[in-house]
């Protein structure tokens, strides 16, 4: 080999290994090390099993009365759930020892949306923050700032990532696609004081400074024209009936369309038991 091929080749070796070891490293950062995806979906499932169980309550018998499901012989073997009660119990009195922030539970059933939330006077203090306080890149899903505490407000905001590996508030991307609404049309939010059924009708592609996120009206026309702004632009068609004074959850998180993109959901929130 002559002796500038050989140099190239001993150069090419050289940024071949240096770029190896910088991957590595980066993977590494991202998923491996402290705050990273694999320790801050450990942590969640943590804070899951230990605060979150289900509500047995939820499951009532079918009455003999209502037709049989598709592969049954009775329908008094059915179970279904009641929609009047939330099928998940959380303790918050223990959960908000651990952290006075914690505001409520969401969970969308056969998702890997269950998780804490929390509301500060802050909108970035649980961007990379779990709820102790410690540094996470899944952060922790969180109640916009300017609302008011308990979901008092007509529009109540809730942000969180958007995760690589499909955990936090990945799974909201679905909603572009009608088959995922037909499949999860609802989600479940518990709080301290109540819990919610929130039906799900619209979802779609905004900017980060748009409407969507006002938070309250000055009149019932002012209300009906901005309900009829997000219905109108949602992926997905719903039967959901939505009208000024109803109370409305939106979760919130980043896509990648445009600069300051934002994927957004709404939902309709019923109080249940």
């Amino acid at each position: 080999m002559k002796k500038p091929v050989r140099i190239l080749f001993t150069i090419l070796c050289v940024v071949f290994i240096a770029v190896f070891l910088f991957s590595g490293y980066k993977i590494y950062q991202t998923v491996f090390a402290p705050g990273g995806y694999y320790q801050s979906n450990k942590n969640a499932k943590e804070v899951q099993n230990t605060y979150v169980k289900p509500a047995e309550a939820t499951a009532v018998p079918v009455t003999p009365t209502d037709a049989p499901a598709e592969g049954t012989t009775s329908a008094e073997n059915q179970v279904v759930l009641d929609d009047e009660v939330s099928p998940i119990n959380v303790d918050f009195a223990s959960l908000k020892e651990r952290n006075g922030d914690a505001a409520a539970w969401i969970y969308c059933p056969d998702t890997v949306i269950n998780y804490v939330v929390v509301q500060t006077e802050d909108n970035m203090f649980y961007l990379h923050k779990d709820i102790d306080g410690n540094y996470s890149s899944y952060g922790t899903l969180f109640v916009e700032c300017m609302n008011q505490k308990g979901f008092k407000d007509t529009n109540n905001i809730i942000y969180g990532h958007h995760m690589n590996d499909g955990k936090m508030f990945a799974k909201l991307i679905d909603y572009s696609k009608q088959e995922t609404y037909n499949q999860h049309p609802i989600f479940y939010l518990n709080t301290p004081d109540q819990n919610y059924r929130i039906e799900l009708f619209s979802a779609y592609v905004t900017d980060m400074n748009s409407d969507t996120y006002k938070i309250s009206f000055a009149s019932a026309e002012e209300n009906q024209a901005w309900l009829d702004s997000i219905i109108s632009q949602s992926a997905f068609e719903s039967n959901v009936s939505v009208k000024p004074g109803d109370q409305i959850l939106t979760l919130s998180t980043c896509t990648y369309e445009y600069d300051d993109a934002r994927f957004v959901v709404h939902g309709k929130m019923i109080p249940i038991h």
